[in-house]
């Protein structure tokens, strides 16, 4: 009788390692797929890099003249708002 016990304890022993290795395995393509998404990231990002800093000097640039025409439409509006109530 107890070599019953012992067949089905060796058989849940056969069951866990076959469901360990094929978890393994697919462990192992999910991380070949990180680190192929890893690289296609890195490499996206190299070629963005320098157009992004020339968004950021263009937006640098246009800062100072966009807060003078900010100024100019207020001093404008102010005037118009006293003219109004004259």
């Amino acid at each position: 009788m107890w070599w019953i016990a012992g067949g089905i304890a060796a058989l849940g022993l056969v069951v866990l390692v076959v469901a360990l290795l094929a978890t393994l395995g697919s462990l192992r393509r999910f991380a070949a797929a990180m680190q192929s998404l890893n690289r296609r990231l890195a490499d996206g990002q190299q070629r963005v890099e320098p157009r992004l800093r020339e968004l950021r000097k263009t937006a640098e640039a246009l800062q100072e003249p966009l807060v003078a025409a900010q100024e100019k439409a207020a001093i404008i509006q102010v005037r118009r708002g006293a003219a109004d109530n004259s």
